[in-house]
């Protein structure tokens, strides 16, 4: 199973998260068809962590989480559930920011998250 199938299956599988966004979970980009809000998530780097013996140890997903709704309430709550859902799974938090798309007339609350393999 893939970084990225994980994650969404752990969001999905989150009633906090669920609650607020169905399963509106998308990877690369979401739907035009798609319900307010939503969730889009995108690998933005992956780290392999070796040992001096050229061991793979580990590997690191970065993922931005964006959380898309109507309003800045909206989307900060659905960043909530997913922040909740990500702690309680032990992935960690590198940052949380806000923005506006004005083509789009919607506002997005943006999660940094590590996703150690």
């Amino acid at each position: 199973m893939s970084a990225e199938s994980e994650l969404r299956a752990l969001l999905v599988a989150t009633a906090g998260v669920t609650a607020l966004v169905g399963t509106r979970v998308r990877a690369e980009r979401a739907e035009q068809s798609d319900a307010r809000p939503f969730v889009v998530f995108s690998r933005t780097g992956t780290d392999i962590e070796q040992s001096l013996f050229d061991e793979v140890l580990g590997t690191k997903a970065v993922f931005e989480v964006a959380c898309w709704a109507d309003n800045r309430a909206s989307a900060e709550a659905v960043a909530d559930a997913v922040q909740t859902a990500l702690v309680a799974d032990h992935r960690a938090i590198n940052s949380r920011a806000g923005g506006y798309d004005g083509d789009l007339d919607l506002e997005v609350a943006v999660l940094s998250v590590d996703w150690w393999d």
